[in-house]
């Protein structure tokens, strides 16, 4: 979880912008850069998760191009691998910094490829424009709105953009914005096909897709934890966590009374089959 600004519009400077951006310095209390962009900025604060040092900081850089990201990519040490041998090299090992590249190879085809659940800020300096995109889901959290010059600004929380902007709206999740419109390059709502296997086979499906969906996401240079209600769905997650060789498994409680507590009723899901 970090906090990504973002627009080209020379109304604000650094300091003028920095009060409005750091209502939510909670979502990334590590690190703060804001860099100019263009005729704008790039603003981001960060939560270490992946490439702990100062090489995984943002705004990214390469070329004239620049880009702030809240999101993790599925899958990108082999992505990372392919594009080494296309001759790329990367200073560090976040692995948002493969987005920028990615751009220069699909351009704006590059959302569709991606595995990820994010947000994004992307300052195009070659053609002077500024690129957003969120992930088909909505995971991660992203709006925008419109300064009093007309110019477009976004941010990982409305908070961000009240007092700059009349009306805030939420940046519609599978879309991405091509410095003029807005457009759809993931549509979940569509079924193209319908599964047609046995229940045995489907539940087996199923087990193999939540292990392999836990396994992709335990993927940080950061411990994990996790964070258990008592429920299905997370004593599931954390159950099949626990015998993965990357897993470092923490659960905190909050709750101080042992009526209320729920850990108990997590350390007895039985493994599943």
């Amino acid at each position: 979880m970090c906090c990504i600004m973002g627009f080209l519009s020379d109304l604000y400077t650094p300091e003028q912008i920095r009060p409005f951006f750091d209502r939510t310095r909670s979502r990334g209390p590590d690190a703060t850069r804001i860099e100019p962009a263009g005729t704008g900025l790039l603003c981001f604060h960060r939560l270490s998760i992946m490439g702990l040092d100062e090489r995984g900081m943002q705004p990214f850089s390469r070329g004239k191009n620049k880009l702030v990201c809240n999101g993790e990519l599925y899958g990108w040490r082999a992505q990372r691998r392919e594009l080494e041998a296309k001759g790329y090299s990367f200073a560090g090992d976040s692995d948002c910094e493969l987005l920028l590249p990615l751009y220069r190879e699909y351009g704006l085809g590059m959302f569709e490829k991606l595995d990820a659940e994010f947000a994004l800020i992307l300052y195009d300096g070659e053609n002077g424009r500024l690129i957003a995109a969120r992930d088909p889901i909505g995971i991660r959290p992203l709006y925008y709105g419109y300064f009093a010059d007309g110019s477009i600004a976004f941010a990982s929380e409305a908070q961000n953009l009240e007092g700059l902007c009349a009306h805030i709206l939420p940046f519609p999740p599978g879309h991405y914005y091509d410095g003029e419109r807005f457009l759809r390059y993931a549509d979940l709502t569509t079924v193209s096909a319908y599964s047609t296997d046995d229940l045995e086979t489907v539940c087996k499906t199923i087990r193999e897709k939540l292990i392999a969906g836990v396994e992709k996401r335990l993927d940080a240079d950061a411990p994990l934890g996790f964070l258990l209600s008592g429920g299905l769905d997370s004593s599931l997650v954390c159950e099949r966590s626990e015998p993965l060789p990357s897993a470092w498994i923490w659960t905190p409680s909050t709750c101080t009374t042992p009526s209320a507590q729920r850990t108990t009723w997590a350390r007895s899901t039985p493994p599943l089959p």
